[in-house]
């Protein structure tokens, strides 16, 4: 865990310096195949817990018509990304500062709107968007569940995509559709990297027997690597964190799910990555490609 050690340092070093910020977000999707899983409870704790590391980290809320991250963290934001599309916000007024550290951006009906841009609009959106890579170190993108259009898209711009699923068939079920949907759709010189956690498990041995299972259903019938990124423990502090929309990374950081969200989070900074994503300003152009 040196490298990921000797980043986190990097990163500190860096938010607490004057230098200018020259490099790219490093961006990464978080999505599932099937609702209530668990995904965005993940996104908001990794978010926390990498920003404890020295990261500055941006959350972006893509999960159409429901404003889950906001309930999450007990925080009612004052714009929208539908602000800043309609040139009524900038974009550093549409980031919603979270005292824990965290930034995010709630999408809304925004995310609609991104669908039927105009020309005219384009290029002022993907300029004002790809400015999160100045302001953030990792931009985590929560998708909706399924393999819907939207959701693919987002999926599909972006050069990182952790798929969260649950023990259920029919959860495992839904992330193969997905990773199928995602791979047949994309173009061979960008295909994102699959990184998969079961979450709400008995224990170790069932994520990684479901794991390997949908590891090699995947490379048999896609020709698709993935990798276990971790295995979530069923725990019910992660309920009574909910209940006090206080996340539970900061309500019972000794739980056995803070524990193992932590040892991802180091997991994701120790990752080498493989393919450049060229950052947000990268993913908002193959964002609009994909339309």
């Amino acid at each position: 865990m040196d490298q990921a050690r000797n980043l986190r340092a990097l990163l500190t070093a860096r938010k607490t310096s004057d230098t200018v910020k020259t490099s790219s977000a490093r961006v990464i999707t978080v999505t599932s195949g099937k609702g209530g899983v668990g995904k965005t409870n993940f996104t908001v704790n990794l978010a926390l817990y990498l920003s404890r590391q020295g990261a500055r980290v941006v959350v972006v809320d893509a999960d159409l018509g429901l404003a889950n991250i906001e309930i999450l963290l007990g925080v009612a934001p004052k714009y929208s990304l539908l602000d800043m599309l309609s040139g009524q916000r900038t974009l550093e007024e549409t980031v919603t500062r979270v005292p824990s550290g965290i930034s995010f951006i709630s999408g809304g009906s925004g995310l609609v709107e991104l669908a039927n841009i105009s020309e005219s609009m384009l290029k002022s959106t993907v300029d004002s968007l790809a400015n999160l890579d100045e302001m953030a170190d990792i931009v985590l993108i929560d998708t909706g569940a399924g393999i819907a259009n939207t959701v693919l898209r987002f999926v599909m711009a972006a050069g990182e995509c952790i798929v969260v699923c649950a023990p259920e068939p029919t959860s495992i079920t839904d992330a193969y559709s997905l990773i199928k949907s995602v791979k047949e759709r994309s173009n061979e010189a960008h295909v994102p990297q699959f990184k998969v956690i079961i979450n709400r498990v008995d224990d170790q041995k069932e994520g990684i027997r479901i794991f390997d299972n949908l590891q090699k259903v995947a490379r048999s019938f896609l020709n698709v690597e993935l990798n276990h990124l971790g295995t979530i423990p069923y725990d019910r502090s992660l309920v009574k964190a909910v209940k006090q929309q206080k996340p539970c990374i900061l309500s019972f950081p000794n739980s056995d799910f803070s524990k193992e969200v932590e040892r991802i989070g180091n997991t994701i900074l120790d990752l080498k990555i493989e393919k450049t994503s060229s950052g947000m300003k990268g993913f908002m152009k193959r964002l609009f490609g994909n339309k």
